[in-house]
């Protein structure tokens, strides 16, 4: 998997109520691909183990944060929905939760995959219905 798909897939907050959460993500082959901790901050990792974003959540929107800290984005959560920007702003997607289900949508309203949710476990799959990746506790938002 490249590592500009797996921080896409891990790179915000999944819309689930705002309390002290912890979990963790793993790709398709079992490695850890990230981490979330109670005071809502995500950190994700490339197929290494090494640090390549991070994110932080405050009220509705998440900014995001690359390995050197710069600015990589941010989402906003409106209800069940949450949108996805880049650093400049543009908007590059969205995320509609339906119950456990949540199906992920680009800038142009083309499917991306969906995230489907079991009690505390998640598992992620592409545009294609294939699976990709899974964890327990927050599951990523796109």
């Amino acid at each position: 998997m490249r590592i500009s798909a797996l921080l896409t897939m891990i790179l915000a907050i999944a819309a689930l109520p705002a309390v002290a959460q912890t979990g963790r993500q793993y790709d398709s082959g079992g490695r850890t691909a990230g981490r979330t901790e109670g005071s809502g901050t995500q950190r994700q990792y490339d197929s290494s183990g090494r640090l390549v974003g991070r994110s932080e959540t405050r009220g509705d929107t998440t900014r995001h944060y690359d390995s050197g800290g710069r600015s990589a984005g941010r989402t906003e959560q409106r209800g069940d929905t949450l949108r996805h920007y880049d650093s400049s702003g543009r908007s590059t997607g969205r995320t509609e939760w339906r119950g456990d289900t949540a199906r992920i949508y680009d800038s142009s309203g083309r499917s991306q995959g969906r995230i489907e949710r079991s009690g505390d476990d998640w598992r992620r799959y592409d545009a294609q219905g294939r699976f990709i990746g899974r964890g327990t506790g927050v599951p990523p938002s796109r």
